[in-house]
Order: C-alpha cells, then structure tokens, then sequence
C-alpha cells in the first residue's frame, strides 16, 4: 500500500439488537464485509495474496448482549459524506443492525480496537431470576446503594483472569470507574475497564458483586446492554467514542 495515497477513515456507530443479538463478533465482522460490498462504496483493501477489505472493529460484544455502543473504523479510497455512508449501510442491511452515526476521524487516529477504554452498560435481571440479594426486596434503591458501596469500599476487588500462562489475579478496584443503581429502570448502571490489559466483563463484576455479599446469580439470568463505549480524550478523560471525528 503507497503511503503517499490519501485515504478516507470513517468511523461508523452501530447498534445491535433482537434475534441479531445472538450472532457472534466474527459473523459481525463478516457481515459488515458483504454490506460494504452490496453498497458498492470505495472501501480500501489490503495487499497481498488475500487482500481484505481495511476496517477494525472496538471491543467485540458478548453474544446475547444489546447495544448502541458499537464501532467499526473503515477506509476508503474516496471521499464520501458521512451521511451518505450511513445511509448506504442501512440500505443494505437487516433488522437488528443499524449504522446510527458516521464521523470522518482526522489523520493519524488510533483505530477503534486500539482506542478503547471502557464500557458502559446496564444489567437487570430475567423475570423469576432474580438473585436472593434482590428477592422480596421491591428493589429497595438504597438498601441495594449501600451493598454497592460497601463492596467498593474494600482495599482490593480481585478478578481472575485467564491469560496466556493460566489465571491471573487481577485488582480492578481503580477500574470501576461507575458502579451504581439505576431506581428508574430498576437495573444495575455500571462504567468499567474495556482496554486490552484489563477487559471487565459485566457478569463478572457481578458474579463478584454477588459472592461478596454471600449470594450468587441464577444461570442465564442477565439481561445486559452496552449503551456506548469509550475511549480517553487528550487529558486523559473518558469520552465516547462516537464523538470523536467530524460529520462532513
């Protein structure tokens, strides 16, 4: 690839939703490789043998999980208005996956897997699943608040993660950075760690959440949507990532 030719990079927010929920990252992948295909839009490819069309994904979604937080960074060889690229991506998609905003990134942004840094979501429960912290309890706001703030309130919160020599602990105390009660929707509102060294899943926050508060969760019992994700702007505060780049 030259690098004296001049590229177009867009980044693309989309949502997931319904029976397409239940597709994993790679089919994701795939899928947006034949939708960029059918709109017939200047995408730019790798060299090589197998060339392959340029775009990268952020933090790949957890099958079964909802959101409207997730990114896909494309070039392109040609310019094309952020508006019209949406617009040709919905036209040639399916329900369930919806292109919701494009932004042109400017030169020499980190590409979408490389940017994250958290995830923000909102976790409630099944009907009849709900764990015996929460049972006969009408959700009661601040009795659950206070068993949130005393479980922050411990000098570790230690993960388990499984690496490439076997589990690991890891403190991810620092990396919660919103842990709260949403009363109105009667879920669990939570901001954490989403980056390559850390990655906390929300069912294992409240896996811990519930064992140190000597309960544990039903099996298949979560409903969880991933309502954005973030990346860190020029001073280090988390931003979404959907705001970075320009409409043109």
């Amino acid at each position: 690839m030259s690098e004296n030719k001049e590229y177009y990079d867009y980044r693309v927010r989309f949502s997931k939703h319904g029976a397409i929920r239940y597709i994993g990252h790679l089919d994701v992948m795939r899928y947006f490789q034949k939708v960029l295909r059918r709109a017939e839009v200047d995408v730019a490819y790798t060299n090589g043998f197998s060339p392959h069309e340029i775009t990268t994904f952020a933090q790949p979604l957890g099958v079964g999980i909802e959101s409207d937080g997730e990114y896909m960074d494309v070039r392109m060889n040609s310019y094309i208005s952020c508006g019209e690229l949406r617009d040709k991506i919905n036209n040639n998609s399916v329900p369930g996956i919806q292109a919701i905003s494009v932004k042109r990134l400017p030169p020499k942004s980190g590409n979408a897997m490389a940017s994250v840094a958290a995830a923000e979501y909102y976790i409630g429960f099944k009907e009849g699943k709900e764990p015996g912290l929460l049972a006969g309890n009408a959700f009661d706001a601040q009795r659950i608040t206070e068993l949130i703030n005393a479980f922050l309130s411990r000098p570790e919160i230690i993960l388990q993660k499984e690496g490439k020599n076997g589990l690991r602990e890891v403190d991810i105390k620092e990396r919660i950075y919103t842990f709260e009660w949403d009363t109105a929707e009667k879920c669990f509102h939570i901001i954490v760690d989403a980056s390559s060294g850390y990655n906390i899943k929300p069912l294992s926050l409240m896996e811990l959440f519930m064992s140190f508060n000597d309960d544990s969760l039903k099996e298949n019992s979560l409903l969880i949507y991933r309502a954005d994700t973030y990346t860190r702007d020029e001073v280090g505060e988390l931003i979404s990532m959907g705001l970075i780049g320009t409409e043109e």
